[in-house]
């Protein structure tokens, strides 16, 4: 039997990669859930949909208190900790029966990249390619995803676009899966929501916020700046903001929490699952945020969404046209309410399977013994 460990730090990862993992299973693979710790994803949904369990845990250096210096000493222990645990837990001798899965652009993904070359075992890359080209922003995202294509054997890339960028940058074979496999969550999520209704939070109009990025949270003018600027537009529409708890600590931390608390147009709740959230979001009428995997979500939803990041990759999906970047000039705030619905956009419709396409790759990976695919090797360069 082979083996596909799939390596996952956060709940994000799991969430774009269950029907992966429910693909490869139906077709015989051995899946191992690995856990980096990163996020506490026990009894997380997804990992109950993949028909899975937590295999092998590195958590026991999670840091307790989200911060840069407790992330970076988690980094370094778990990857010593995991070098040594899986270098136990491989066949010595049957490596080329065992293939390590990183997902996107996590501190979970340089890490899984890292212990992967450490113990000798080949890698790929879901949802590798996109690329801002400014390796301190998006940080540390940019740097994550880099590192981690440069050594895979196989980088799967959402769009042709990136898929050639892959090809020409990269030592190993790039596969255009046409879509993210977040498409595949997003879709199961909304036929959660279509069979499951949900009562509405405001009954008025409102848009959706959510800031929790570290390199916003740590900016003092930013989000003076932003609130400022919510604290405003909330007198236009209300404003649902789903806070995650270190937005709630830089918020106190600036004086800010209690301003938006006691705001009456402002409804601030705390994170939702993820079906949930995805409702929250197709009954708004824009959203304002910072997240990377959002950009994506929205982008399939054909929601107006702002986003609130100095810069984005190139070329990515929905920028021009259902979304915009804020790019620090906070006057895009006010524009895109006035303007949010001319980026109101029909959903996309999925006509290939992202992850029948990563299944197909794996089996003609291991069908030709890790040597090529479709007449063209996998590795086509040295180191």
């Amino acid at each position: 039997m082979k083996n596909i460990y799939f390596f996952i730090g956060t709940e994000a990862e799991l969430m774009k990669m269950f029907t992966t993992i429910r693909e490869l299973k139906l077709r015989g693979y051995r899946c191992i859930i690995v856990s980096s710790g990163q996020n506490e994803i026990h009894n997380s949904l997804f990992l109950e949909l993949a028909g899975c369990n937590i295999d092998i845990d590195l958590s026991q250096y999670a840091p307790e208190v989200k911060s840069a210096k407790n992330y970076i000493s988690w980094l370094f222990n778990t990857r010593k900790y995991g070098v040594k645990v899986m270098k136990e837990q491989l066949p010595a001798g049957g490596r080329e029966d065992c293939l390590w899965i990183v997902h996107g652009d996590t501190l979970s993904t340089l890490l899984g990249a890292q212990i992967a070359r450490k113990t000798g075992i080949k890698y790929m890359h879901v949802e590798s390619g996109p690329r801002s080209f400014s390796l301190l922003s998006p940080f540390p995202e940019e740097i994550d995803r880099y590192y981690a294509s440069k050594y895979s054997v196989v980088n799967f890339c959402p769009q042709k676009i990136y898929a050639e960028y892959a090809e020409k940058r990269f030592k190993g074979k790039a596969v255009n899966t046409y879509y993210n496999t977040g498409i595949e969550t997003l879709n199961y999520a909304i036929k959660e929501n279509r069979e499951n209704s949900h009562p509405r939070i405001v009954e008025e109009k409102y848009f959706l916020l959510a800031i929790h990025r570290q390199e916003n949270l740590y900016n003092k003018e930013y989000m003076v700046k932003l609130f400022t600027k919510i604290i405003e537009l909330s007198d236009k529409m209300k404003c649902v903001f789903i806070y995650h708890e270190q937005t709630k600590d830089a918020l106190v931390r600036y004086n800010l929490w209690d301003k938006v608390n006691s705001d009456k147009n402002i409804c601030i709740i705390k994170r939702r699952p993820y079906v949930e959230f995805i409702d929250l979001v197709d009954k708004a009428e824009f959203v304002i945020a910072d997240g990377c995997g959002n950009q994506q979500e929205f982008y399939y939803l054909g929601k107006p969404y702002l986003i609130m990041r100095l810069k984005v990759e190139k070329d990515s999906e929905g920028v021009g046209w259902n979304a915009e970047c804020f790019g620090n000039k906070f006057n895009m705030i006010d524009y895109f309410y006035n303007n949010y619905q001319k980026y109101r956009k029909s959903p996309v419709v999925m006509e290939k399977s992202p992850s029948v396409i990563i299944a197909d790759s794996i089996d003609d990976y291991f069908a030709k013994g890790g040597g090529e695919i479709d007449g063209e090797g996998w590795e086509k360069r040295s180191d």
